[in-house]
Parts: structure tokens; C-alpha cells; sequence
């Protein structure tokens, strides 16, 4: 009897994967999170959208990814799949392998599962002896001078200074990878690039506080930047970097989510928030961002207005987001998320005499720590780049302080 398929995720994971499926079954589909792919082709299968995939004929549904499957077995049940459905291949639950062995060749599994286990060891490997050098206190290996996220509130506040930040999707633009927001641009790498060695009065950089030791930190921070510095990836950085010059620390915007410890996370957001308190604010954002909707993060401001651009791929519209924001009172406050637009715009606009801030995160990472999320989740009505099913937002929504304050959308097409 033919085994019905529905293979989640059209990426790296079900390249590999396709081939240890049995002549005995029928691949029905793929579906995926990212609506891009929808209606699509990967091995000669449509990709189709989890909501709609949910709806064939099926036995199983296969999770084809290498990590975060957790979160989407969570998805899958919350739209009404069965836990008994549902097949994680790479969570190395070896007591189903006798199950599975009806539509998996499980030796093939287990050496595409050996081969996950000895890339994660060598990304650890290759990236421990910055993580012990370090705490040992030893000046052989350098690292990037980069000042905590408190002093970069004080250079803001009491220097109004503007703010550029770099994290692991700036830095992969500028090596010539692509991310999820922002295809690769070579205006864009060379902006980037100048971006992150200047030195203006009124503006600081910002980059991760990730070079050396990963205290408080939680395990999917860990990996996500030992594979990052994989590769030779931190002298690539390092490189671009001016070794002599005082960063800050990008993660200003990120209080909550990555670290183990969270009691003082409510501090932390209370001294961002100032901020802004009494400012009259511009906010540059996503269409689909939505910045402090339904929640309080902006209500110490005195006015707030904004100006909307595409979700992704910003930076194509570049010239006109700058003229926009340029039509606006130079005493606004400019809180910007946009991707590596943002990064760009705040410098610009602070070299033409507004203060301006890359602040993106900012509010997923508040969302979060209101509800005490202990995973990177959906927020309804906001485009949340990093959860399972967090791109599928609605394209409008009704409420009306927020269409009020909106001057401006620019759109892609």
C-alpha cells in the first residue's frame, strides 16, 4: 500500500531527505512558511501553503528541517494536524525509526543525521577557542571593542545621537549572501560597508555582542552564531570591521528572547523607552510591522506618525523613503525598521541633521516578553520574520489611531 506524503519545507533539509524516501510512497506536496514559494516547483512538486496543504490526502506530514522543528510540529497541531501524523526526521527520535522504516530508508537517514551531528561539532569547535579565551582573560586573540547597550543609551539621550545597527543579516549582505528581508544590491554592500567604519559625531554603530562569550545566553543563540563565525566567517567580519574604532551593542533592541535569565527584562525595555518619552516620533517601517499596535510601547511619546515602505526588499525603494522622511519636521525623533535599509537611513538622516534610529526588533521582542514567550512565536497582525508562520499577515487592519498616523506608503510595484 502507497504512503501519502506532504513534505514541510522546500529547502536544504528536503534536498537531502527526498532521496531516503521508499519507492513505496507517493510524495503529495510540499508546503512551506514562506508564501514567496507558494504555487512554485521544488524536485517537480508544487509548494503549497500549510493551510492549504493540510487540506490533501495524506498520511504523514514530513518536518524537512534541520533545526526549529520544534515550532513548526507546534504550528501543525494548532491548524488541526494529528501529533501521530507528523514525522521529524533530523529530531534523532530513534525509538520511531521501526515506524518509519515503512516509508524511510533509515540507514540513509542516519547518515544524513551524522553528517548534521559532525557540521554542528565543527561549528562549535571551530568557534570555542574565542569563547574560552575569553573567560580565561587572555589578550592572544582580538576581538571588536564594543560598548554595552547601556552606554549606547546614554551616547543617545544626553548626545542625541542617531544609531545604525549591524546584526548577522547586515554583515551576510555585505559578504554577498542574501537574507529573508533583502536580496543582495551592490549599492546596498558598499553603503554597508562605509557604513560600518565611519565615524560621524552625531551617530554611533552598533554590532553584535557575540565575538567572545556567550553568558546568559540561550542554546539556539549559541549555534545561530558559532555557524555564523563557521567557515572562517569572523576574520571575513573582522576584516570589514576597523578593530580600533568603539562599537556599541546591537542587541539594544533585543532584551528578551536570547537570554536564559529574563528578570530584568522589563528594566531593560523601561530605559529603552526613554528613549522617546515626550518625543514627537516618525516611524519608517514595513507595511506589515506595525510598530507598538496593541501595545504600550510608544505611549510615553507625544505624537507619532509614519511612514510605511515594502516588508521586504526596501532598499530598492531607497531614494524615495529618504525624500518622505525628508518631508517631515527635522525635530522628530526617526525610529526606523526596515531591515539593512534601516541601517543605511539612520546614518543618512543623521549626516543631514535628524536624529535617527535603527530600532528593528524592538517591538516583536516586546510582543514577546508580554506574553512571556519562551519561543520565537507569531504575533497577530505583525510580520514576524524569525517564528514558524509569522509572514502571513493580513494586508490591512482595522484600527484607527494607526491608519490615522500613517502619511506615507511606498509601495514595491
Amino acid at each position: 500500500m502507497t504512503t501519502k506524503l506532504l513534505i514541510f519545507g522546500a529547502g536544504n533539509a528536503a534536498e537531502k531527505l527526498i532521496h531516503c524516501f521508499l519507492e513505496e510512497t507517493e510524495i503529495v506536496a510540499f508546503i512551506d512558511n514562506d508564501h514567496k514559494k507558494w504555487n512554485s516547483y521544488f524536485a517537480d512538486y508544487c509548494i503549497l501553503s500549510p493551510q492549504e496543504g493540510i487540506h490533501k490526502n495524506y498520511d504523514y506530514i514530513i518536518i524537512a528541517v534541520f533545526a526549529g522543528y520544534e515550532q513548526i510540529e507546534r504550528q501543525l497541531c494548532r491548524i488541526g494536524v494529528e501529533k501521530n501524523q507528523i514525522v521529524i526526521p533530523f529530531s534523532f527520535q530513534h525509538e520511531y525509526y521501526s515506524q518509519w522504516r515503512k516509508f524511510l530508508n533509515i540507514e540513509e537517514l542516519i547518515y544524513l543525521e551524522m553528517e548534521q551531528k559532525i557540521e554542528k561539532l565543527s561549528a562549535h569547535i571551530e568557534n570555542l577557542e574565542y569563547e574560552l579565551a575569553l573567560k580565561l582573560k587572555e589578550n592572544v586573540i582580538q576581538y571588536p571593542k564594543i560598548l554595552s547597550w547601556e552606554e549606547a543609551v546614554k551616547e543617545i539621550l544626553q548626545k542625541k545621537k542617531s544609531m545604525s545597527r549591524f546584526g548577522d543579516g547586515e554583515f551576510d549582505l555585505m559578504l554577498g549572501r542574501r537574507n529573508s528581508f533583502q536580496k543582495v544590491n551592490e549599492g546596498l554592500t558598499k553603503r554597508l560597508k562605509e557604513i560600518v567604519v565611519s565615524n560621524l559625531e552625531n551617530h554611533i554603530v552598533a554590532i553584535p555582542d557575540a565575538y567572545g562569550d556567550f553568558e546568559n545566553r540561550t542554546e539556539e543563540f549559541k549555534d545561530c552564531f558559532r555557524k555564523h563565525f563557521q567557515y572562517g566567517g569572523r576574520a571575513k567580519e573582522y576584516a570589514m570591521l576597523d578593530m580600533k574604532k568603539e562599537y556599541y551593542d546591537a542587541f539594544i533592541t533585543r532584551p528578551y528572547k536570547d537570554f536564559i535569565d529574563k528578570t530584568k527584562a522589563k528594566e531593560k525595555f523601561a530605559i529603552i523607552k526613554s528613549l522617546w518619552e515626550g518625543r514627537d516620533i516618525t516611524i519608517v517601517e514595513g507595511r506589515k510591522t506595525r510598530m507598538g499596535v496593541g501595545n504600550d510601547l510608544f505611549a510615553n511619546t507625544k505624537s507619532c506618525i509614519r511612514i510605511l515602505g515594502p516588508e521586504t526588499e526596501a532598499f530598492e525603494k531607497y531614494d524615495q523613503i529618504l525624500k518622505s522622511v525628508l518631508n517631515t519636521d527635522r525635530n522628530r525623533l526617526v525610529l526606523i525598521a526596515m531591515g539593512a535599509t534601516a541601517t543605511v537611513l539612520a546614518y543618512d538622516l543623521a549626516k543631514l541633521g535628524y536624529q535617527a534610529l535603527d530600532i528593528g526588533h524592538i517591538d516583536i521582542e516586546y510582543e514577546w516578553f508580554l506574553c512571556s514567550a519562551e519561543e520565537k512565536i507569531p504575533i497577530e497582525g505583525k510580520y514576524v520574520n524569525e517564528a514558524p508562520g509569522g509572514r502571513n499577515v493580513q494586508e490591512y487592519i482595522e484600527n484607527e489611531q494607526y491608519n490615522r498616523e500613517i502619511i506615507d506608503i511606498i509601495e514595491l510595484y
